[in-house]
This record gives structure tokens, sequence and C-alpha cells, in this order.
């Protein structure tokens, strides 16, 4: 029954995947708003592939740069289970706190809720862009269909942003409006982190009215309706055409988990010839004799001795 359920729920994350595309939510739950609950997924709306990354390489022997946690006092490496979290309370001061810790506040906070929890629609020019953070899709779950369609549709006639709460690897704020035929759930920084404008010594000039009529002049001329697809990313374009005269090398690590894992793959290979062997004609198994002092049964000396003999002739013949 238990292999049963693992079946099942391997079939139905296969599925869920297909149906999305081949990508994978990074989240599962249901959205609910009133007396209403809505098996959803999230997406991740940025695509990892277009990012432009380099990796750190030693440019004598091409080997990558690797980062170890050293005591700044003792100069020795520290293993993560001597490593604890300082929070500096006060210029100099910090306050310790431990892993155990923080995973009670993450628990306290609701971590491992499913549930994005819609707390009220307001207007889109209510919403300071500055506090987006990063998109991400919300797709409707198998059995969610059409009350996704129809908080959709609600929302997009309405023209309102829904504002929700979920936990999101840590409790945020959300707001969810459409985007094309998906729903967009755009995570929201905490306000108290946004400076404040009034910080920067801004000049009050006043403009006279026949400048601002020139200048709302040139932004009627400059109007027209914007196409993301005119305004390509131009880093990884160019980038794109350093690289493609570089000739590529095989990282050594690389190269050696490819030796490992072909070296690795012979050895199962040969173990399961030189155990096919050993069953002897027929694919009988040898003849087991009881092993001293009434303990578990052991194959007789010679059943031992045929498959290692074997088996070094095996290697033998491999290593010619």
């Amino acid at each position: 029954m238990a292999t049963t359920t693992r079946h099942a729920k391997r079939s139905h994350a296969r599925a869920a995947t297909s149906r999305s595309g081949g990508h994978r939510p990074i989240w599962n739950g249901h959205l609910v708003f009133g007396l209403v609950s809505v098996p959803v997924r999230v997406f991740a709306a940025l695509d990892a592939a277009e990012h432009v990354g380099f990796r750190l390489l030693h440019r004598k022997d091409r080997a990558p740069i690797a980062y170890k946690k050293f005591c700044s006092r003792e100069n020795v490496e520290v293993p993560n289970d001597e490593i604890v979290r300082g929070y500096e309370s006060s210029k100099g001061k910090f306050k310790l706190v431990e892993h155990e810790e923080l995973q009670e506040v993450q628990e306290e906070l609701g971590e491992g809720q499913h549930s994005i929890d819609l707390m009220q629609f307001v207007e889109p020019k209510s919403l300071d862009p500055l506090l987006f953070e990063r998109p991400y899709f919300l797709v409707p779950n198998e059995g969610g269909e059409k009350a996704y369609g129809l908080l959709r549709d609600a929302i997009r006639e309405s023209n309102r942003v829904g504002v929700a709460r979920l936990y999101l690897r840590r409790p945020v704020l959300a707001a969810i409006l459409p985007h094309e035929d998906v729903l967009a759930l755009e995570v929201m920084r905490p306000y108290d982190e946004l400076r404040g404008a009034e910080k920067f010594d801004i000049p009050s000039t006043r403009a006279s009215e026949p400048e601002k009529r020139m200048a709302r002049k040139l932004i009627d001329e400059m109007t027209a309706e914007w196409d993301p697809r005119a305004h390509p990313n131009r880093y990884r374009a160019t980038l794109e055409k350093l690289l493609e005269r570089r000739a590529p090398f095989t990282l050594e690590e690389a190269a050696a988990d490819e030796a490992e894992a072909s070296k690795g793959e012979g050895k199962v290979v040969d173990l399961m010839e030189a155990l096919r062997r050993s069953l002897g004609a027929g694919g009988k198994p040898p003849r087991a004799m009881p092993a001293r002092g009434g303990g578990r049964a052991t194959p007789s000396h010679g059943a031992r001795r045929a498959p290692r003999a074997r088996t070094r002739k095996s290697s033998g013949t491999r290593g010619s």
C-alpha cells in the first residue's frame, strides 16, 4: 500500500510538472479569500538560465576558487557546528543567536503553512513600485481552475490589486495582479526597509508655466506603446559575442567526477557479471552448509573461491 501511494505521488508530481511546461513549483498550497479556497502553485517568474554569471578560477591552473570559513583570531578553518550567529545590537556589541532558536522563530512565524491569505484589495497607485522585490506566477492546481479564473477576471475588471500574506522562505506580503492569462504574485519588501526620500537634500526650484508646457509637450511627443522586446539584454548579447571567441575547456573537478562515475559504472557491470557466474550453471545458487557454532549459513569453500578467481580474471582482461 505504501509503495502504491509513493508511485501515485510521483505520478501526480510528474503530471503537474508536465502541465506547467516542465517547470517545478517552489510552493504548493491554497489561495484563501473570503470563504473560498483555491488550490494553487507558485512558480518563479524569472528565468535563471538568462542570468549572466561567472565562476572564479585560478589563472595559473584554472582550478575553481573555494571559500572556507576561518577564525580571524586563530587562523584555522571552523566547522559548521562551531559557528554561531551574532547580531550587532550597537556599534561593536553583539548578541548570540543559536540555529535552533532561529528555527523556533520561523515556526512561530508560520513556517510550513501552505496558505496565501488574501487580506484586501487596493488601488494600483497606492502601492509604491519601489516595494516590489521579486515576481512569481500564481497558477491553479488541479480542481481550482474555475475559482482561479473567476478571481483573475474579477481583479482585472475591477482594476484592483490584491494584497496577501504568505510564508515564502520567510513571512512576506505580496501583491496579486493579473498578467496576461495568469495571476502574478509580486513579493513586497517590508515598508520600513525603504528609505525616506526626505533624507535627500533636493533643492526646491519652481519652473515657469511656459517651461512646464514645453516639458509636457516633449513628453507627449515621446509617448509610445511599450514593447519590452524592443529593448533586449544588451549586456548578455555583448558577453555572448565575447564568449563566442573563447575555446571551452573542462574543469579538472568535472573531468574527475566523470571519470569516477565511469569507473563506478564499470565496477557495477563487472560485479553483476561475477555474481551471475557465481550462481553456476542453470542459475542455481551454490550449495550452502551450516556455519560453525550454528550461526548464519555460508557458502562452501569451493563456492567462495570460484567467484574471486573469475573476478580477478575478468579484471585482468579488462586491463589488457
